[in-house]
């Protein structure tokens, strides 16, 4: 039976040395991470990751797959040296639970920042990230043979304050195969995965740069690029983020191409073309690998701190007081007010939309749509267009609609023009267009050809495919 909660803190765990439990750090997928104090052996006292697997499931097959994933990883990271990838010291078993010690990492994950700042993160600090993410994507893929490591996007590079980056999660990585034709599973995450992840052929160097340029996409735009097995191509980045550079945007679109041939041949040329974007970039320091004391020595008590050298002082004359002539006393302020241009209501400042008729006094945020289900769906779409039609492909009349539900929908729930999503100055709206099956809100069905005001939040299901409303 597998379990359920994470481990105790204080906890003592015995590979090659002892480790103690201090927090957890956080979990996803497969596994725990905590922070760990190293007890035994040589660097007592300092902190590590510990990760944890933990298959959620009764299902032997599907818990073999996790502990190969697993080894892999392991198998993969212990190989490997090199300042953007952490260090690994330990591997060991314990109560049929496996676990990895490795480097603790200082800082958070770029989704992280992504959901701090709610907006679309700096063009400058993006592309100083991208050009480390291809020196360690360099060094992977010119191994022999080579690592691919086909799970490249935001949540799996860690960055600290200085800058410095750390590519996590080797879960899923594999080395390139020569005359091999696909691989044998197709994994990666929707939004990142390039279109050969989907069983078109095998992975290569290529499918991680697809990986990179799309994780640019999403921190530029604070949106992810739509997934490629849609028959639609993304929209451009700057449509997203109009402030972009053409050469960003033409970086992006270069490494995002869904023809291998079209993308950069490796991740030196691409470096270097970022490189060329960035005049005066000098490298991020990159984090120590020495490991962080628990209690960091403090100076000793009786260390005196060396003196600044004295600096000759120059007197100055005090300055002449002045005295200023009564002044009338200030006329009380007018409260400024916003008026409304639809219907000349006066407002508060503050307010964002006029209290008197709802006129919007901002733009309405982006949105996108999250894909709920089917569960093994775990992407986003961002709604670039007004009206954004929702439906089913037909390739031999020539129509694609916005969001192409087919690949989710073989039974045929979803009518060619089933519905669509309007932006308006107050809001979103979604409508049925008289499709045959209905379009559904919060479960509640909606009238046809009658617009309903979206909320942050809503779900709104088609046939079997559900998705989520996000406003950003």
């Amino acid at each position: 039976m597998p379990r359920e909660k994470p481990l105790a803190v204080d906890t003592v765990l015995k590979g090659k040395d002892e480790y103690r439990i201090k927090r957890l750090v956080g979990g996803g997928g497969m596994a725990w991470v905590y922070q760990v104090e190293k007890v035994s052996g040589p660097n007592a006292g300092s902190l590590w990751a510990l990760k944890e697997l933990r298959p959620q499931t009764q299902d032997p097959d599907t818990q073999a797959h996790a502990e190969n994933l697993f080894r892999q990883e392991v198998e993969i990271l212990q190989k490997l040296s090199h300042p953007n990838l952490p260090q690994v010291i330990d591997f060991f078993e314990e109560q049929g639970r496996s676990y990895l010690v490795m480097e603790f990492i200082w800082g958070e994950s770029l989704e992280k920042r992504l959901e701090g700042a709610q907006s679309p993160l700096m063009e400058r600090q993006v592309l100083q990230w991208a050009v480390q993410i291809c020196e360690v994507l360099d060094y992977l893929h010119t191994r022999r043979p080579p690592i691919i490591f086909r799970d490249l996007k935001p949540s799996n590079i860690m960055a600290n304050n200085a800058g410095a980056i750390k590519l996590v999660d080797f879960g899923i990585a594999r080395t390139y195969k020569e005359n091999k034709l696909q691989d044998t599973i197709a994994l990666g995450s929707e939004n990142y995965a390039a279109p050969e992840q989907w069983g078109q052929a095998q992975t290569d160097p290529r499918s991680d740069l697809y990986g990179l340029g799309a994780t640019m996409y999403h921190l530029l735009a604070n949106m992810p690029p739509s997934p490629a097995f849609l028959p639609s191509e993304p929209q451009p980045v700057n449509v997203l983020n109009s402030a972009l550079s053409p050469e960003t945007v033409q970086i992006v679109s270069k490494a995002m191409a869904r023809r291998r041939e079209d993308r950069y041949a490796s991740a030196a040329e691409m470096k270097k073309a970022l490189l060329e974007v960035l005049p005066g970039y000098t490298p991020a320091v990159q984090p120590q690998t020495v490991p962080q004391s628990v209690a960091p020595q403090s100076a000793a008590p009786n260390a005196v701190a060396p003196r600044a050298a004295p600096q000759t002082q120059i007197r100055r004359p005090a300055p002449a007081t002045v005295v200023k002539p009564a002044q009338a006393a200030a006329p009380p302020r007018t409260r400024k007010m916003k008026v409304c241009p639809r219907c000349r209501h006066h407002n508060d400042l503050t307010v964002r939309f006029c209290i008197r008729c709802g006129y919007a006094f901002v733009g309405i945020r982006p949105a996108v749509l999250r894909v709920v289900e089917p569960v093994r769906a775990a992407w986003e779409m961002p709604v670039h267009r007004s009206p954004f039609m929702l439906g089913r492909a037909r390739p031999e009349e020539g129509y694609r609609p916005d969001f192409d539900m087919s690949f989710y929908d073989p039974d045929g729930y979803v009518s060619r023009r089933h519905a669509h999503i309007l932006k308006a100055r107050n809001g979103y709206f979604v409508t049925d267009l008289g499709s045959s099956n209905g379009t559904y809100v919060n479960d509640q069905p909606l009238t046809p050809q009658k617009p309903r005001l979206l909320r942050n939040g809503d779900q709104i299901a088609i046939g079997e495919v559900v998705v989520q409303f996000l406003m950003r």
